[in-house]
């Protein structure tokens, strides 16, 4: 079978020192016919720090706007038939391309990804199972974490991603007739915890957030 092109999309702003690690692992991928898009619409460039490869290509623009936005402009940039979300400060197993594709032809689904992600907080050394939760419609029992999305572009061409900053992915995955499948390989991914994320877990420390006082 001929391998599809799957496109990674990595939007990203002023995370400088999560760049190299998030290359790294999709450089490491066992998956071999793929492409990672960086759009960078932070305060200045970082090209000078983007790894020479034919497979990764980087764009830097001027304020895009909400996560939806910068997430449709990535995805109008990739050659893949196969799109996959590759946030800049996430763990992925070498093998997370090639499980996620998998997935994608066994059970025919629209979207793959996952319920139940594991969180790793550095400044604690401290690992978290969360579990399963649409924080924008607690009653939905469609829900994927959005980090770990992986989807047909003919879908995400019928149904791009709202402007909104947060719950695009929500969204994006309820949408009629969507064919959601979200599989069991939670150790293909660790969601990394640190000052900068937007959001605070319950089981976190306020304190070691940017710019939120507990």
């Amino acid at each position: 079978m001929n391998l599809p092109l799957v496109s990674c999309i990595m939007p990203t702003a002023n995370r400088e020192k999560y760049i190299p690690f998030a290359i790294d692992y999709f450089i490491q991928q066992n998956y071999p016919n793929k492409e990672l898009v960086i759009i960078d619409d932070g305060k200045a460039s970082i090209k000078d720090m983007i790894q020479a490869d034919d497979r990764i290509r980087y764009y830097y623009y001027d304020p895009l706007g909400t996560i939806g936005i910068k997430r449709n402009v990535a995805i109008g940039l990739t050659e893949g038939d196969i799109i996959m979300h590759w946030d800049d400060d996430d763990w992925h197993a070498p093998d997370w391309i090639s499980q996620q594709v998998n997935f994608l032809f066994t059970t025919g689904a629209d979207i793959t990804g996952i319920r139940h992600v594991h969180y790793f907080s550095p400044i604690m050394n401290k690992f978290w199972q969360g579990d399963a939760h649409n924080r924008n419609n607690p009653n939905s029992r469609v829900w994927l974490n959005g980090a770990t999305l992986g989807y047909w572009k003919t879908y995400w061409k019928k149904h791009p991603f709202k402007d909104l900053q947060t719950g695009e992915d929500d969204d994006f995955i309820q949408q009629p007739g969507a064919k959601v499948f979200a599989h069991d390989y939670i150790n293909g991914f660790v969601a990394i915890l640190h000052a900068e994320n937007t959001t605070i877990k319950a089981f976190e420390n306020p304190r070691h957030k940017k710019n939120i006082r507990p």
